[in-house]
């Protein structure tokens, strides 16, 4: 009977012990000084969308965290934390802990990170700011916007660096809508904004203000300006 209990004793030690190098194993994947396997690349395969703001997860720190505060130009021989390799147009990033890197001569550089890049998750330091009726978080002088569809966060221009947003009116007089840039898209950009959101528009609703010599059904015009807010929607201005 004391054999028996023995061998049940030893076989109970054997699976925790196997259970326990499997859980080390799966802690350290991606770790400090570690190589990455392919599942810990983030793949960017999806166009950022506007987000919903009752699924953001919420943050509310101060936008730094409490070890050291990293400047682009910071080298490290490896990650203080946990890091994803997330490849974007050509080019190996490394995310650790609310900070990008590069690799440099054996080691790795802070880099500021490329807007449009995404990531699953922002450090518990990152700090909620609301600019223009947009929710944005900062982190580590990165500032992100959430996309509820992938719930992923993506890398957008700093909105304090903007200048102060001016109107854009589109083509069309009366048929227009107020659309203001979010991202400080300057007067060129604007420009050719309206004039593709315009013609995007004018496909939309069979109605182009510009050369109309008549007033068309009320449907028609709001096809054309709901047309030409979802444009602009699309391109990074809020729509009054």
């Amino acid at each position: 009977m004391k054999s028996r209990i023995w061998q049940l004793a030893g076989v109970g030690l054997l699976g925790l012990g196997i259970s326990l190098g499997a859980l080390a194993q799966g802690l350290g994947e991606g770790g400090p000084g570690r190589s990455l396997n392919s599942r810990d690349e983030v793949r960017q395969t999806q166009p950022p969308r506007q987000g919903y703001y009752q699924d953001i997860p919420r943050h509310h720190g101060n936008g730094w965290g409490p070890g050291p505060q990293y400047r682009p130009g910071q080298t490290v021989e490896r990650f203080p934390e946990r890091y994803w390799k997330v490849p974007y147009r050509g080019q190996n990033y490394f995310y650790s802990d609310g900070y990008w890197y590069r690799p440099r001569a054996g080691g790795y550089v802070v880099v500021t990170p490329p807007y449009g890049v995404r990531v699953q998750y922002l450090p518990a330091y990152a700090r909620e700011v609301w600019l223009g009726g947009a929710l944005f978080f900062v982190a580590a002088d990165t500032y992100y916007q959430y996309l509820a569809d992938s719930r992923e966060y993506v890398v957008v221009n700093p909105p304090v660096a903007a200048p102060a947003p001016v109107p854009v009116a589109a083509a069309g007089g009366g048929y227009d809508v107020v659309a203001y840039p979010m991202y400080g898209q300057g007067p060129q950009q604007q420009d050719q904004d309206r004039y593709q959101c315009h013609r995007w528009a004018v496909g939309q609703s069979g109605f182009d203000p510009a050369t109309a010599t008549y007033a068309p059904p009320a449907n028609v015009a709001d096809n054309y300006r709901r047309a030409l807010g979802a444009c602009f929607s699309g391109r990074g201005y809020s729509i009054n």
